[in-house]
């Protein structure tokens, strides 16, 4: 090794040290949140798989065709690339060294340098369409970043393009001086960069190696501290994501004696949410599909992860309060749209509700109408305003059966607050029970012993009084010894099947009234009139249900006829604006986000919109009747259509 190549040396494990340094001082900002009752390092198998799959495939990406051809020509091109980037490295080590002198200079060599010369100059033009695409016509999720983020995209981007521009200039200055017939873009790139004396020079070559070398190290100095740094985390995150469904909720550990509970600052948060803020790109993805972010409100869920970050680099401000602000928090329905846009598996809602937990539980601050769904929910087990005696009055007449009077029941149905106290979805109730009777299902209800499932209180951030429901159903629960659960409403569902096994109790089985109703018919156990071919019926997918919990089909099926699928459907679908417990709050900020939907479901020229949700059944009525246009389109849970045809065969 001679003193060229010792300081060739020097200079990489110079520039490699920095760069592991700042990585590891991440790293090291990493270990300041609270570590994760969640098993984020179980099923390793599986997680790897998951992590090659998506790392490499990055399916999400496909929702936008231009820009995935765009990030799949930079981001193989890339891997193809850094082949050459390590036969630069080894030749400023070993003097004259190449590939050829491993692999000969035969086909195997030529294969190898075609794939360099397709590769640079594949992630040339989609870097040149990438730096157009953000001057000249950004989409709106681009257009709405910080100064800071758009410079940042722009330096990295052109430390790309300088990159495999140089590369190409130098494979063309090596073709002119010895041609291979691998190379055939990069001499024609370089010729029309440099004239072809300076090209055949051996000096030109020697400085054009060196400008390769002085940007891949610019890169490499830069990348720790730039957003971009995605690259190297977002295979960490995908192997940590939570494994379970993206609507449960991780519990919250009531101590007494704490001074202060939930996420106020960077340590309350665990290491899984600040690696999340360390890994987010800021494509926007998230907030091109957030509901309070279309609809004109605070929240923007990109912003909020950026939030986390920002709360991580400098611990001396408070997350909430002077980072993030209330409006933002109670903006959320918690839809998961975000969660399922994100091609890097952020977890956005955790973090949203972990600072709920804070303002509720430490402040008590909270929008002022939530005071009476707080109280309503402890003194009366129900959001609404009225006594928990009554909670069966809906089933008056119907022979319905209650558990504290059989006993056991095959199934319990699961009525919900809303089912039993809402005036319009007790239909749905009284429709559900029509056909369960119908086809012979042993069932009961708990009655006057349902509370709520838990699902508004945890959601707006009051543990407290969710733990007190929750352990009061489990315990009737195991009174009757439960182990089948019905239930209309997809977040009661979603509570009792996803976040009660974490509270001491997992059913047999939690079905959804959609998914029980499609079974029975399946076994031929109801029979239905046939759905008029004339009458167009749209279906508006629950959060709840399709996000959460992947149940998609099976609202489809029970209808048994053709479908007018609205433009944003299964788990694209757009929020009706109640989730997260918006239900009792006022929307007074921007548009309504019902009425944003409900637009889409009346320009379907559908004449039913068939729900599956006790929240989605209200907000798509209010949104259609707040339009005029009620007597257009009727709003009508999946249970009621079936109920309606099961009454015709009867005439």
């Amino acid at each position: 090794m001679n003193i060229y190549n010792l300081f060739f040396l020097v200079l990489f494990l110079a520039v490699v040290g920095i760069f592991v340094y700042r990585l590891y001082a991440n790293v090291k900002m990493l270990r300041v949140g609270q570590g994760d009752e969640d098993k984020r390092s179980d099923q390793r198998l599986a997680r790897l798989g998951y992590t090659l799959v998506n790392g490499f495939l990055q399916p999400k990406m496909l929702t936008d065709g231009k820009a995935a051809l765009m990030h799949y020509g930079i981001f193989y091109g890339f891997v193809i690339v850094s082949l050459g980037t390590l036969e630069t490295i080894v030749e400023g080590l070993f003097t004259g060294f190449s590939f050829a002198s491993l692999l000969g200079n035969g086909i195997i060599y030529q294969l190898y340098l075609g794939s360099q010369d397709f590769a640079n100059s594949i992630v040339a033009l989609a870097i040149i369409y990438a730096l157009a695409r953000r001057m000249f016509f950004p989409p709106p999720r681009l257009q709405s970043l910080g100064r800071a983020a758009k410079t940042d995209a722009y330096i990295i981007l052109s430390f790309i393009l300088a990159l495999v521009g140089s590369e190409l200039l130098l494979l063309g200055s090596k073709a002119t001086i010895a041609p291979q017939a691998g190379l055939v873009i990069a001499p024609q790139v370089a010729s029309l960069v440099l004239p072809t004396a300076v090209l055949g020079n051996a000096l030109t070559e020697s400085l054009l190696w060196w400008l390769h070398c002085a940007t891949l190290f610019g890169f490499m100095l830069f990348l720790p501290f730039s957003k971009h740094q995605h690259l190297i985390w977002v295979w960490a995150n995908m192997f940590f994501k939570s494994r379970k469904s993206i609507g449960r909720l991780r519990p919250l550990k009531i101590d007494e004696e704490a001074e202060s509970f939930g996420a106020s600052k960077a340590s309350d948060l665990s290491w899984k949410q600040l690696l999340d803020g360390l890994t987010c790109v800021e494509c926007g993805r998230c907030t091109e599909v957030c509901p309070a972010t279309t609809t004109a409100k605070p929240l923007d869920p990109r912003l909020m992860i950026h939030h986390l970050k920002e709360a991580t680099f400098n611990p001396k401000r408070a997350l909430v309060g002077e980072i993030v602000t209330a409006a933002e928090l109670w903006a959320c329905t918690t839809c998961a749209a975000c969660m399922q846009a994100c091609p890097l598996d952020i977890e956005h809602i955790p973090a949203i509700v972990d600072m709920r937990r804070y303002l509720t539980l430490t402040e008590g601050s909270f929008p002022a109408e939530l005071g009476n769904t707080f109280r309503n929910l402890e003194t009366n087990s129900t959001p609404w305003a009225f006594s928990s005696s009554t909670r069966a009055d809906w089933a008056q007449g119907l022979d319905v059966k209650q558990m504290k009077d059989v006993g056991e029941a095959d199934y319990l149905f699961w009525v919900g607050c809303a089912g039993a106290y809402d005036e319009r979805y007790k239909k749905v109730s009284q429709a559900l029970v029509k056909i369960m009777q119908q086809a012979g299902v042993s069932f009961a209800i708990l009655g006057t012993e349902e509370q709520c499932s838990g699902d508004t209180a945890r959601r707006l951030g009051n543990e407290y009084l969710a733990n007190m429901q929750i352990e009061e159903n489990i315990r009737n629960f195991k009174k009757y010894k439960v182990k089948k659960v019905i239930t209309g409403c997809p977040h009661c569902f979603n509570t009792i099947k996803n976040e009660y096994p974490d509270y001491g109790f997992a059913a047999q089985e939690v079905v959804h009234h959609s998914q029980f109703i499609a079974e029975l018919i399946a076994a031929g156990k109801l029979k239905t009139s046939l759905p008029s071919k004339t009458e167009k019926i749209t279906v508006h997918d629950s959060c709840y249900l399709s996000r959460h919990n992947d149940v998609i089909d099976e609202p489809r099926a029970v209808l048994q006829q053709e479908v007018e699928e609205l433009p944003r459907n299964k788990k694209q679908s757009f929020c009706c604006g109640a989730g997260g417990g918006r239900m009792w709050q006022e929307e007074t900020i921007g548009t309504r986000i019902n009425e944003n939907r409900a637009q889409e479901v009346i320009a379907s020229g559908a004449k039913v919109a068939a729900t599956s949700c006790p929240f989605c059944l209200t907000m798509l009525r209010d949104g259609v009747n707040a339009l005029s246009k009620q007597k257009q389109v009727e709003v009508k849970d999946i249970a009621e259509v079936v109920a309606d045809r099961l009454e015709n065969t009867h005439g």
